[in-house]
């Protein structure tokens, strides 16, 4: 089925109750207005909201790709076109399946970005080898290097239970421990509270969020700017999860909170402290904590050590991505560059790169 892509307001009220609609189906995991806010975040990163519609004006397509320079080597710069945010991980894509396959709406996609936007470089994400073995085909055929990016962990917490009914389905050992954490923290004198409105904490916060990205030894990408967590101050759905040792923040979790989900953003903490109170438990734990209470079925733990979130019983998911030079033979030319790039930024320390694959 042939598609026309075109660009779209991302204001507009139809458009957003279309992308709204998908969301709620579990269709699409990033919202239209999480994407508005990292639009408006950083100047230096270009948003596009496109829809596709078939011959007789149906939509069948919604997507949102940012486009940033970046220079390999220091001096050959490139444009990077991300389907999705650029720093934001989640799908930001979706097409009616009942109307065409993946290899369609790549087509589709791919042919509108030729003419409608400037870039050197196309970033497809994200992906599963469990749920997407067709669309990793169709990327593969189409030329796409594949990478393993990072690893998603998720929980599923009781219906309508609260976090000791959580602690009750974990195994005994498991279960233990994490008590043994929380209680320990309680002993110390711990505050735990989680603040809607945190203009006032975000200094201290990405303070402590600097110290744990400069340790990060899997998926580490470049520090957040400053002014993205000032951004996510101004989002309903955003909260920040605040530990304090008397009048100190010693640990923080941002959190998003939709519908009956919570996404785990990034953490910060103060290791002098985490080494005696084991911080990072206690800001995952508090975080549970907070969505069993408030109702969620889901929490999402990011992409953080996977070995650390086992012990909160999450189930885990490997997620890919694929990157292309708009020239096919530039893609084989460079493929060497471009695993390089992509080994860097999300291999673990000491741990050899992950599979790729171009589809040859």
């Amino acid at each position: 089925m042939p598609l026309t892509f075109h660009p779209v307001d991302p204001l507009d009220e139809a458009f957003r109750a279309r992308w709204n609609a998908r969301v709620a189906e579990k269709e699409l995991s990033l919202d239209p207005d999480f994407l508005q806010l990292l639009a408006d975040a950083d100047p230096g990163v270009t948003y596009h909201f496109v829809q596709a519609t078939d011959a007789a004006g149906q939509v069948r397509a919604l997507a949102c790709c940012s486009v940033a320079e970046m220079r390999v080597m220091r001096f050959v710069p490139l444009r990077v076109l991300v389907l999705g945010g650029t720093v934001a991980a989640g799908k930001a894509y979706w097409f009616d399946a009942e109307a065409l396959d993946f290899a369609g709406f790549l087509a589709g996609f791919e042919a509108y970005v030729k003419t409608a936007i400037r870039c050197d470089i196309l970033v497809l994400k994200e992906f599963s080898p469990d749920s997407d073995v067709e669309p990793m085909r169709s990327m593969s055929d189409a030329g796409f290097i594949t990478h393993m990016c990072y690893d998603r962990s998720r929980l599923a917490l009781p219906a309508g239970g609260g976090m000791q009914d959580f602690l009750d389905s974990l195994p005994s050992k498991k279960r233990r421990n994490l008590r043994q954490v929380m209680e320990h923290g309680d002993a110390a004198g711990l505050e735990v509270k989680v603040h809607r409105s945190f203009d006032h904490l975000i200094d201290t916060a990405y303070a402590l969020y600097l110290a744990v990205n400069a340790r990060a030894t899997e998926a580490r990408t470049p520090a957040l700017p400053h002014r993205l967590f000032a951004a996510l101050g101004r989002l309903d759905a955003a909260r920040m999860l605040t530990i304090s040792q008397g009048e100190r923040t010693v640990g923080f979790g941002l959190l998003l909170h939709q519908r009956a989900k919570l996404k785990c953003l990034v953490i910060g903490m103060d290791y002098e402290v985490s080494r005696e109170l084991q911080l990072w438990y206690q800001v995952v734990a508090r975080s549970i904590e907070y969505a069993a209470s408030s109702g969620c079925t889901c929490v999402d733990l990011g992409s953080t050590n996977h070995s650390m979130k086992r012990k909160f019983g999450a189930q885990h998911e490997d997620i890919w991505i694929a990157v292309r030079h708009r020239s096919r033979w530039l893609t084989r030319l460079l493929a060497p560059l471009i695993r390089h790039t992509l080994a860097s930024i999300y291999r673990p320390a000491g741990k050899g790169a992950a599979a790729t694959s171009d589809g040859r």
